[in-house]
């Protein structure tokens, strides 16, 4: 998502990776390395983790500005000068950083702090004191409370070498322990010579959404070792992550209108497909904002909530990834946290004015370790971008595939997955409502998912206006749908890419 400039970079923040963006305490398993006298091979893609926070992707995206160079060129600890940073991009850099972070960051500050990792933490980011909360990704979009991250496996398979792997990362990783094949929850398709699909099914409490990228990258790693007739040898231990919270401290907002759910609750899906040109207005909106992508859809949804009579004080629940270290960023587990993002809409402000305060909001909650974190229920809202990342071993390509994500326990959960073309540009969003039968109804969703696009579609046209100016036509209220009901939002698709969740 671009945050400076006209032309946004080629994938978009938050962005926060969110900008929202962006969950609890794993169960280990044994970490540390294989074979004592084992060759050390290192990781496929060592050194180029992506961010692990919802700051560390806004500055990633500002340092790819700066320099001129594509979003997935940078990684959490890439450094700036490495990259091709010269004293004018620097310049850039810093009066960027003050201008979207609001850090007060002097001519030092980018010699040493010079990759997004360490420069977050010099704008004032700091370590999640817990993530969570517990039962955070309780329920699934599809599957029974599991998470499924499947992985495209590429060209001349052993299938030795892969079980001998699967093997490594599960005695690695807690949740990867029962990870072998012919095992519950593993399995491995022949989609054509050469051509498979491992799909791995894991219980949704044991894994987050930022998992799917370093489990492709430790799996490539055992692989490349064992097909090599070797063991793997690990960077080091699987680290330990912040306590993971019981219980969060805000409860987001519930769709007026809305009812309380059971806690089995039936979960029902809608798709929508924003174009191209909506895509690029809204980059080219946060880009003058000085915001990400997250926060434009962020503003509007608060500004509609309200609208809908849910009150000036608005609440969303939004996942976003607690990864500031190397380690946890190569880590499979659950190292997240939901956060609470609450914004006044108060006053009937301009849009570019709530949208001010939604970014102020974020980036503080972003920034501080001890966050408030979101109860289950209410709206939820996260934004995924393809990861598009591959890991070469021994003849072998593993790349991670449309993963069936795990739903937060929202009663209605908006998620948005951008698409980008080879070169970068805005390609289109696919938006999934997910919803509780029982709480809102299919209706509903539709309604919501429906009036939130004409309202950024109104916002795009007149940014300035008052939020009571936006919009227009009816607003009919939400209300739960009737047994049996079906409504549908057209073109109804699934969401293609392989998709990571982002904050910012």
């Amino acid at each position: 998502m671009s945050l400076s400039g006209q032309k946004p970079p080629d994938r978009l923040v938050p962005s926060a990776r969110t900008a929202l963006t962006a969950l609890p305490a794993l169960p280990r398993g044994a970490g540390g390395s294989g074979d004592g006298g084992a060759e050390h091979a290192a990781p496929p893609a060592s050194g180029a983790e992506p961010p692990g926070t919802p700051l560390q992707e806004i500055v990633r995206d500002l340092f790819a500005e700066a320099i001129g160079v594509p979003r997935r060129t940078v990684h959490a600890d890439s450094d700036f000068f490495r990259l091709g940073g010269h004293p004018a991009a620097a310049a850039r850099l810093l009066a960027q950083a003050r201008r979207v972070l609001g850090a007060r960051l002097d001519g030092r500050a980018l010699h040493e702090a010079p990759t997004p990792a360490r420069f977050a933490a010099a704008a004032g980011e700091r370590p999640a004191a817990a993530t969570g909360p517990a039962g955070a990704l309780d329920g699934a979009l599809d599957g029974e409370g599991s998470a499924v991250l499947p992985l495209r496996l590429r060209g001349a398979l052993n299938a030795g070498a892969l079980q001998e792997a699967l093997g490594d990362v599960g005695h690695r990783h807690g949740a990867l322990r029962n990870s072998r094949l012919g095992s519950a929850g593993t399995r491995l398709r022949a989609l054509a010579a050469g051509d498979h699909l491992l799909e791995l099914t894991l219980p949704a409490d044991l894994v987050d959404l930022w998992s799917h990228t370093p489990l492709a990258a430790e799996l490539a790693l055992a692989y490349r070792a064992r097909a090599a007739g070797r063991a793997p040898r690990w960077e080091g231990p699987v680290p330990e992550a912040a306590p993971r919270a019981r219980a969060g401290d805000l409860a987001p907002t519930v769709p007026p209108g809305s009812r309380p759910a059971p806690a089995d609750a039936r979960v029902g899906r809608l798709a929508l497909n924003w174009d191209a040109g909506l895509h690029q207005r809204l980059a080219r909106l946060a880009a003058t904002q000085g915001a990400t992508l997250f926060m434009v859809v962020h503003a509007a949804l608060a500004a509609l909530l309200t609208r809908l009579g849910a009150g000036p004080a608005i609440t969303v629940a939004a996942p976003v990834p607690a990864r500031d270290s190397a380690a946890l960023r190569r880590a499979v587990g659950p190292y997240g946290r939901v956060l609470a993002l609450s914004v006044d809409t108060s006053g009937d402000p301009a849009f570019t004015a709530l949208l001010r305060r939604v970014r102020a909001a974020d980036l503080a909650a972003y920034r501080a370790g001890a966050a408030a974190l979101a109860r289950p229920g209410g709206v939820a809202l996260s934004v995924l971008a393809d990861s598009g990342e591959a890991y070469e071993a021994a003849g072998l390509t593993v790349r991670a595939a449309p993963p069936l994500l795990p739903l937060r326990a929202a009663a209605l959960g908006l998620i948005l997955t951008e698409r980008h073309t080879p070169a970068g540009a805005p390609a289109g969003i696919a938006v999934t409502a997910a919803y509780q039968y029982d709480a809102v109804g299919e209706t509903a969703a539709a309604h919501l998912t429906g009036q939130l696009t004409a309202l950024l579609e109104a916002a795009l046209d007149a940014p300035a206006a008052a939020l009571s100016r936006l919009g227009g036509g009816a607003r009919p209220p939400l209300a739960p749908a009737r047994t049996g009901e079906h409504a549908a939002l057209s073109p109804a698709r699934r969401p293609a890419p392989a998709a990571v969740l982002v904050a910012g």
